[in-house]
């Protein structure tokens, strides 16, 4: 493990004070994405995770500062990707990192792609297994189980090109994603809960790939709100819980539940009494207090602007509105601790408006990280 955690943030359109909630949205624009871009990439962020649509524009606006972008694989052929992969190193310096997305049904079935969940991890193997050969020039054809093509026959696109290949990160804790994982990952990545539970699945991890002769790094998806004083952070929390509509987290709750497999809320349950407490504020229209939802010191579960596609406030026990709450010094005591215990080597934060949130996050948490600080500067050239 490194001296520090590599950090990285987010870039998206869906942004504001509460983004969640449709009343607090800031209108989105491209502006507003070249300014997070140069923000993260001035104050020292390792990267930011995007959506596949913008980053390519977004190169000339950095210099350093890494793009992790989502792929379903499958969905393009994998000499496609490829030669993108190899555009997008060609004019950002090798700064390409891909995060696999294994996906749910609904969503895969609006790309053509119907496989089984199982099915999908085989898919996803043979899939990037190709990418990289291609991505490292590659010209012979091929004929596999899943994926058939013919030789290349186009001049190489110029490099350069990263050692061992564009990093490839993900996640998947069933026994096939585990699998996959430890077939293909260059970087396993969960979304931050209890301790214990984190620990259980990596170790699992780590022995799958020893078993295969891998190793891997481990990363961490949190939210965070950090401040100079505990009190000052769990205000922010409660403030947009405050300014959060009961209606608008309850407008896709049925929906997000049940595309992952989960019961509805009215007939969802958990073992745990605090999660089981969640279940039913919501049931009576009614946003979680945060009794209900701080589930360890300086941790809470919260909603993210893609709660709209997930289950809300962690109530299907999946981790994905997990924050970090509290004072620099104990938010980066947490950060600390885990990921010395633990063995993690990134964290991918996220915090709302994500501007403002990022110069506050780096500010505050950089110096007690270890982590060389920049100047922020005023966005505009």
């Amino acid at each position: 493990m490194a001296d520090h955690p590599d950090i990285l943030w987010y870039i998206g359109s869906n942004d504001g004070e509460v983004p969640w909630d449709p009343r607090h949205r800031y209108p989105p624009s491209f502006t507003a994405l070249r300014e997070q871009a140069r923000n993260l990439d001035r104050l020292g962020y390792y990267g930011a995770l995007t959506t596949a649509k913008e980053p390519i524009s977004l190169v000339a606006e950095t210099e350093r500062l890494k793009f992790l972008i989502p792929e379903y694989p499958g969905v393009k052929p994998p000499t496609l990707l490829a030669e993108q992969a190899q555009v997008f190193d060609h004019y950002s310096g090798g700064r390409l990192i891909f995060n696999q997305v294994n996906g749910a049904d609904p969503v895969l079935a609006r790309y053509g792609r119907f496989h089984s969940k199982d099915e999908r991890y085989a898919v996803s193997e043979e899939y990037w297994k190709q990418f990289k050969r291609l991505y490292a020039d590659d010209a012979d054809a091929y004929d596999g189980e899943y994926f058939r093509y013919g030789a290349q026959y186009k001049p190489s696109i110029p490099g350069p090109r990263q050692s061992g290949g564009v990093p490839i990160w993900g996640t998947g804790a069933s026994p096939a994603g585990i699998s996959h994982a430890a077939a293909v990952l260059d970087a396993y990545l969960t979304f931050m809960g209890p301790a214990e539970s984190m620990s259980t699945l990596f170790t699992r991890v780590r022995k799958a790939a020893a078993d295969t002769g891998r190793e891997m790094r481990f990363g961490v998806l949190a939210s965070v709100i950090v401040r100079e004083t505990e009190e000052q952070a769990w205000q922010r929390f409660e403030w947009q819980l405050a300014n959060t509509s009961a209606e608008s987290v309850l407008a896709t709750a049925d929906r997000n539940l049940t595309s992952f497999g989960f019961p509805v809320l009215g007939e969802l349950t958990s073992d745990d009494a605090q999660v089981r407490a969640r279940i039913e504020a919501l049931r009576h229209g009614r946003i979680p207090t945060r009794d209900e939802l701080e589930f360890a010191p300086n941790m809470a579960a919260g909603l993210t602007t893609w709660t709209g596609a997930e289950p809300p406030f962690d109530v299907a026990g999946k981790g994905t509105g997990n924050y970090l709450v509290g004072s620099a010094d104990n938010v980066a005591a947490r950060i600390s601790e885990m990921s010395e215990t633990l063995g993690i080597d990134v964290w991918i934060l996220s915090g709302w408006p994500l501007v403002s949130e990022a110069k506050i996050t780096a500010e505050l948490l950089f110096p007690r990280l270890g982590i060389p600080v920049r100047p922020g500067r005023d966005s505009d050239r």
